[in-house]
C-alpha cells in the first residue's frame, strides 16, 4: 500500500494528541469548558490513564485502546468520508468489513506508538460552530521542550453523544489523508476488493511487527 509523508506524520502525531494529556490539567480545563471540549478533555484523560499510565502488558494496552477508539469516534462515519463514493456503491459486507480493517489500521498504528510519550500536555484553548451538529475544538500540545502544535477535534452529535469524526494536526486532516491514500489504493488495483486485500496485509503486517 502506498505510504504517504503526510500519512506518515498524522499517524505519528496524533497517537500523542490521542493520548497525551496531563490528567491534572486536563481534569480542570474539562471542568471548565462546554461539553465539546469536556468530551475531548475526557477522552484524552482517560488515554493516560487508562493506557499509558496502566501497568499492563502492551497487548491489553492496544485492547483498551481500541474499546476507547470504537466508542469515542464515529467509525461508519469516518469510513463514508474516507471512501466517498466507493462506500455507496460497497455492499454491507464490504462496508463492515472496511469499517472492522481500519479500525484494525488505526490501533496497530497508533500503539506502536505508546513509548513516545513523555509527559506532554494537552491545553484546550475553545470550541466552534462547525457545520450542522457539529463543533471543532481547538487544542495546543506542549511538549517538555517547549515546543508545541495545534490540533483540531472535529466532532458532530449523534444520538448517543459527541463522537470525533476527524483529528487535524499543524493543517493535516487525518480522514481527507486516509481518503486521498485510500483513492489511490483502488484506481491501482481497480476495485474496492483490491483496497480490502491491500489492508488485510497491511494489518498482516502490523500484527507480525508486534508480536500480536
Amino acid at each position: 500500500m502506498p505510504t504517504l509523508s503526510r500519512r506518515a506524520f498524522a499517524s505519528g502525531v496524533s497517537a500523542i494528541a490521542l493520548l497525551s494529556v496531563a490528567a491534572p490539567l486536563s481534569a480542570v480545563m474539562a471542568q471548565a469548558q462546554p461539553d465539546a471540549a469536556a468530551f475531548v478533555g475526557d477522552f484524552t484523560r482517560k488515554g493516560i490513564t487508562d493506557i499509558l499510565s496502566a501497568p499492563i502488558a502492551n497487548t491489553e494496552k492496544q485492547q483498551r485502546f481500541r474499546d476507547m477508539f470504537k466508542t469515542y469516534f464515529d467509525l461508519p462515519g469516518i469510513g463514508r468520508f474516507v471512501l466517498t463514493r466507493y462506500w455507496a456503491a460497497a455492499t454491507p459486507e464490504e462496508q463492515a468489513k472496511f469499517t472492522k480493517l481500519f479500525e484494525d489500521v488505526i490501533v496497530y498504528t497508533w500503539s506502536r506508538r505508546f513509548s513516545e510519550y513523555n509527559g506532554q500536555s494537552l491545553m484546550i484553548q475553545g470550541q466552534q460552530a462547525d457545520g450542522k451538529d457539529g463543533t471543532l475544538v481547538k487544542s495546543t500540545i506542549v511538549g517538555n521542550n517547549s515546543s508545541h502544535f495545534g490540533v483540531d477535534w472535529r466532532l458532530r452529535k449523534r444520538p448517543e453523544g459527541f463522537k470525533v469524526l476527524d483529528i487535524v494536526i499543524e493543517g493535516v486532516s487525518m480522514a481527507i489523508t486516509y481518503r486521498q491514500d485510500y483513492s489511490t489504493v483502488i484506481s491501482q488495483t481497480g476495485s474496492f476488493a483490491g483496497l480490502l486485500a491491500q489492508m488485510e496485509k497491511q494489518v498482516a503486517d502490523l500484527k507480525a511487527q508486534q508480536g500480536a
